[in-house]
């Protein structure tokens, strides 16, 4: 069957994400292997969004998938409060890697958001959440309406009131000694609302399509010794920056900072199976030894998930792909920065490791059109492109990329500025 036919037999039966459904065209995808995938024509294209910024491991990674096989040949559903081997080692490396000690986990990021919501009100029994203006955590009406993503507005009037840091990009400059802007706009927002009335701050270790802003150096210390003083929960969202995106195992490390609570997703299968989570501390996992935990969900630890989730970290950890995400994306970060001298209508590159963005000064839809000829997949926003290939691709492929960007930036027009 050809690719046309196959899009309209899928357009008549199922909705396509985040766009009006006449004018989604759809790409047919019959494989993918490291950083790459292969569409119905027999092109390979280069993978800059991982596949909705999921696929940390690599596509079609034989680990992965033999455990997920593994599990599938043993005992492939079981109920949420059984007892399974696959669940108590998820548990273990989870603990391992963040420093936390016990996980909730959910099907999908916004459950997790919420699950770590309602987890910070019940130990609290505060309400107010407190999130950056730029920020995003999830699709959700109740996380929606603790965000400041613009995907909220069709529902604006049936949201919970926000409460949102202003976090103003480039940083304005302050005087010395002074916080920065996004800290003073945190304790004036604390001082409005009342500390004791906060259950938790909500912050993304890493900001992902709302414009990977690099936080200004006293943002997340500051936060965390304000929540310290006030008995606020500091929640570090790390569905997208996660599972060494950024060069690390989590991007809230860049600031020596532990939270109460961190939200794990994408990264965490790879992208292979559903699967997300809250992970809490010790003082939260004690308190939910005699108070009940209002929390629960069918595909509860779902053992395939569970499976695919172990099989991404142990796979992530053998393969050296944290410190690869921030040797290959530095030298990324340094082609695109040298494209950005070059290019008058480059306006900055952003990011860390293999989460990286490209600022222009217009929209983004010629440079995207530019690469897919190319045999690059952009990811974008309004005037932003993101590079964010699979953590495996090394140095070889980070030169091909370079290079097609760079001819595509060309053939988009970026040489010459645009017209004021």
């Amino acid at each position: 069957m050809n690719s046309s036919s196959l899009r309209d037999r899928q357009a008549q039966g199922l909705f396509f994400t985040w766009s009006a459904q006449g004018s989604t065209r759809g790409m047919e995808v019959v494989d993918a292997k490291g950083a790459q995938f292969q569409l119905a024509d027999g092109r390979w294209v280069w993978d800059l969004e991982s596949q909705v910024y999921n696929v940390n491991a690599g596509h079609q990674h034989p680990h992965i998938k033999a455990r997920m096989i593994e599990q599938i040949n043993t005992l492939p559903a079981c109920a949420p409060n059984a007892v399974l081997e696959i669940r108590a080692t998820l548990g273990e490396l989870l603990s391992k890697k963040t420093g936390l000690t016990k996980s909730f986990l959910t099907c999908g990021g916004s459950e997790a958001v919420e699950n770590a919501i309602k987890i910070a009100r019940l130990v609290t029994g505060r309400s107010k959440v407190l999130a950056r203006r730029h920020s995003y955590h999830g699709a959700s009406l109740a996380v929606l309406g603790v965000s400041g993503d613009p995907r909220r507005a069709p529902f604006e009037r049936d949201l919970q009131e926000s409460y949102l840091i202003d976090d103003p990009f480039p940083h304005p400059p302050t005087a010395a000694g002074a916080p920065s802007a996004w800290l003073a706009s945190f304790d004036a927002l604390l001082e409005r609302v009342g500390a004791d009335s906060v259950a938790a701050v909500l912050l993304e270790g890493f900001t992902g399509t709302n414009g990977m802003q690099e936080p200004p150096a006293d943002f997340w210390p500051g936060v965390r010794a304000r929540c310290d003083a006030h008995g606020i929960m500091l929640i570090d969202d790390e569905i997208f920056s996660g599972f060494g995106r950024t060069g690390r195992w989590f991007a809230a490390e860049h600031w020596g900072v532990r939270p109460d609570m961190m939200t794990v997703g994408k990264g965490l299968t790879s992208g292979y199976a559903p699967l997300a989570g809250v992970v809490v501390n010790e003082p939260i996992a004690s308190h939910f030894e005699d108070h009940k935990l209002w929390c629960g969900l069918t595909h509860y630890a779902h053992p395939v998930s569970c499976a695919a989730a172990v099989g991404s970290i142990e796979a992530i950890e053998a393969d050296g792909l944290v410190p690869l995400a921030a040797q290959v994306g530095a030298a990324l970060r340094s082609g695109l920065e040298e494209m950005a001298a070059r290019y008058p209508g480059v306006v900055r590159v952003l990011g860390r490791g293999m989460m990286l963005g490209v600022v222009l000064d217009r929209p983004a839809a010629a440079l995207v059109e530019q690469g897919w000829a190319r045999d690059l997949y952009i990811p974008s926003r309004e005037d932003t492109v993101f590079i964010c290939p699979p953590l495996c691709l090394g140095r070889e492929g980070a030169g091909e990329i370079l290079s097609r960007v760079d001819a595509a930036m060309t053939a988009a027009g970026l040489d010459v500025a645009a017209a004021q």
